[in-house]
């Protein structure tokens, strides 16, 4: 029960911020600030949960046999629900979504392809970094494991966010989604790219890492 309370908060404060930062107005800093805050909670559950917040990487862990089957379907839950909750807690913050305007929401089907190929690169390099700080014997304790995967995050988010919104994680999908950021008829851009990029990174890992015992 630990491993999963410690996923809906580092999930919830991940969406939180995202939503705050991207909607409350930061513009360019909001990858820094959604960065930084996945650093630190990160930090604050990776000793505990591996800190996945994300349920790609709950898949790619799932693929290299370091989480338990009874383990998944609790993370899911938590990531699925956190970034649900975070959301109406961001909204009821902010006022109200529905006053937005327009021109916040992307949408993704003049170009579902580079939309795919971004989502996809995007949680494929996020997870490959995060399989090798992880679960490798290479860096086993190391204590840089949050600073490289939170300016991951934050490369990332510069790179392919202008193309796909920069979800990279079905459950940010969702929130994004529920906050008007993006359609929800383009949620399965999300989560197809998310899971399979997820899937590659664990196959690439397995080919060429060790894994921790």
């Amino acid at each position: 029960m630990d491993k999963y309370i410690i996923e809906f908060i580092g999930t919830y404060f991940l969406m939180l911020a995202i939503c705050l930062s991207v909607i409350g107005g930061l513009g360019d800093f909001a990858p820094v600030a959604i960065g930084m805050t996945l650093i630190g909670v990160i930090y604050m559950g990776g000793h505990i949960s591996k800190a996945h917040y994300n349920p790609a990487v709950t898949l790619a862990f799932f693929i290299c046999k370091k989480i338990e089957n009874s383990d998944v379907l609790g993370y899911l839950i938590a990531q699925f629900g956190a970034a649900f909750l975070a959301t109406l807690t961001a909204g009821y913050l902010l006022g109200s979504y529905e006053s937005l305007p327009d021109i916040m929401m992307m949408d993704l089907s003049p170009k579902i392809f580079p939309s795919l190929l971004a989502e996809f690169l995007g949680t494929f390099i996020l997870a490959l970094v995060i399989l090798n700080v992880a679960i490798a014997k290479g860096t086993a304790g190391n204590t840089f494991y949050g600073v490289a995967i939170g300016f991951t995050v934050i490369g990332i988010a510069y790179a392919f966010g202008g193309i796909s919104g920069g979800a990279f994680n079905p459950a940010v999908a969702v929130g994004i989604s529920m906050a008007e950021l993006v359609r929800w008829n383009d949620i399965w851009i999300f989560l197809l790219a998310n899971f399979v990029g997820g899937a590659a990174a664990a196959f690439v890992f397995k080919m060429t890492a060790e894994i921790q015992d």
